[in-house]
């Protein structure tokens, strides 16, 4: 799905989400499916999920809830990137 960034150009969420995966676990997107599982699949860990937030929130320009472990189940690259849409959707709104 293709959001709407602060200046009106169209976001492609899953590719710069992937992108932002890639970039942290250090290794080529093409090695990062939207389907990926974060954890069994790519190896992500606690530390470097922290850093995918921190990129996510500094790419996008928002702010990841800090509950938001206890409220969504982020699984796969696209949870992440359903997250990522909902919180500029939520933007949009205000």
């Amino acid at each position: 799905m293709n959001e709407r960034s602060s200046g009106g150009q169209a976001v492609d969420v899953p590719s710069r989400v992937r992108q932002i995966v890639a970039n942290t676990l250090q290794r080529p997107v093409g090695q990062v499916a939207i389907d990926a599982k974060l954890e069994s699949g790519l190896g992500v860990d606690s530390m470097a999920m922290i850093d995918i937030g921190v990129s996510i929130e500094e790419e996008f320009e928002i702010a990841l809830p800090p509950d938001l472990a206890e409220r969504v189940r982020v699984e796969t690259v696209a949870d992440l990137v359903r997250v990522v849409e909902g919180q500029l959707a939520a933007r949009g709104r205000n």
